[in-house]
């Protein structure tokens, strides 16, 4: 009775076990943040003409801001509250559509 009772000890232990390394296996993709972040804003305006493509920076970031493409290929940071942003998030924006992953209040 000895070898039951140490029998039935070790099943809840590595059923434990393995429920933990389970659980840290599922929960593992968000221990990691975004993939781009901005941590400064370009300074000069840019020409809306030069922008080819736009990109939000994931919410986890410290700043939110706007990856710009530019038509060189290049990516910048550009700040989301200032005005000539503004006008370029617009016209790349289809009438009476919202912002993906910023519409309503939080």
């Amino acid at each position: 009775t000895t070898k039951k009772k140490m029998m039935m000890m070790k099943n809840p232990v590595i059923l434990m076990a393995c429920i933990v390394l389970l659980s840290s296996l599922v929960t593992s993709d968000n221990t990691f943040g975004p993939d781009k972040c901005c941590f400064q804003f370009l300074h000069k305006r840019l020409p809306a003409n030069r922008v080819a493509s736009i990109e939000y920076t994931d919410k986890r970031c410290a700043m939110e801001g706007v990856l710009l493409k530019t038509v060189a290929g290049r990516q910048v940071c550009a700040d989301p509250t200032m005005q000539w942003v503004k006008k370029i998030l617009e016209s790349f924006q289809p009438k009476n559509a919202t912002t993906p992953g910023h519409e309503g209040s939080e």
